[in-house]
Order: C-alpha cells, then sequence, then structure tokens
C-alpha cells in the first residue's frame, strides 16, 4: 500500500510540473489591454452598483482616491459594467499616477497587463487615447 501511495504521488507530481511547464509554453495566453475609469476598489465597487458604473466613475474625485482607506483598498479601472482589480504593482502603478494627474476627474486609462478573471497584473497605466 505504501508503495502504491508513493507511485501516485510521483505521478501527481510529475503531471503538475508538466502542467506547469504547458502554462508556461504560453506566456500571452492572459495579456491584456483594457480602457476604462482608473478608481480606488472601495469606490469601485459602489459604482459598479450603478446602472452605468463607468459613466458615473469619471466623476470620481482625484481626492477620494488618494484618501488612506480608498488607497488601502487598492484600485483598479471599471471598464463598462466591471470592476479589473489591481496586483501590488498596479497599485503603486495607480497610487503614482493620481499623484502625478493634473486633472481632478475623469481618469480614462488604458491598462496594460495579464489578466485573470477580475484580476490584472499590471505593467503600465497611460491616458486613455
Amino acid at each position: 500500500m505504501r508503495l502504491l501511495c508513493v507511485f501516485v504521488l510521483a505521478c501527481v507530481g510529475a503531471l503538475s510540473v508538466e502542467l506547469a511547464s504547458a502554462a508556461d509554453d504560453k506566456p500571452d495566453a492572459g495579456k491584456a489591454t483594457v480602457t476604462g475609469v482608473l478608481i480606488d476598489q472601495m469606490c469601485g465597487s459602489k459604482m459598479c452598483e450603478k446602472d452605468t458604473p463607468e459613466q458615473a466613475a469619471a466623476s470620481h474625485p482625484k481626492a477620494c482616491a488618494m484618501k488612506d482607506a480608498c488607497a488601502k483598498s487598492g484600485y483598479g479601472v471599471i471598464v463598462g459594467k466591471e470592476l479589473v482589480k489591481f496586483d501590488d504593482n498596479g497599485n503603486k502603478l495607480a497610487k503614482e499616477y493620481f499623484q502625478n494627474a493634473k486633472e481632478d476627474s475623469n481618469f480614462r486609462v488604458t491598462v496594460e497587463g495579464n489578466r485573470h478573471g477580475d484580476q490584472m497584473d499590471v505593467t503600465s497605466i497611460k491616458p486613455a487615447a
């Protein structure tokens, strides 16, 4: 019985390594570019309850997004009726974006990175064209 358990564990381990290698062969599988309104996640969640979340988020003020509680919730971008949440690097980039922005609202941006469902590993945030 012990030998059978060792054999099964070895097979599962080999399969896991094979699946991980297969995922590495497709590095572009999750690459995405999204355009929407940059916002903190706390307020963004509230905006998503409205009929037109992206339009409502456009009037969200920079001062609110920079408040400690809002900043600690993390950042994201509202695209249509969906809030795409950022990873730690995206949160850092979003905070820098807000700090350097001259405008007070309507933060339409284009975000690039690897998307996983409603999460995004952000590589860049730029003003939308």
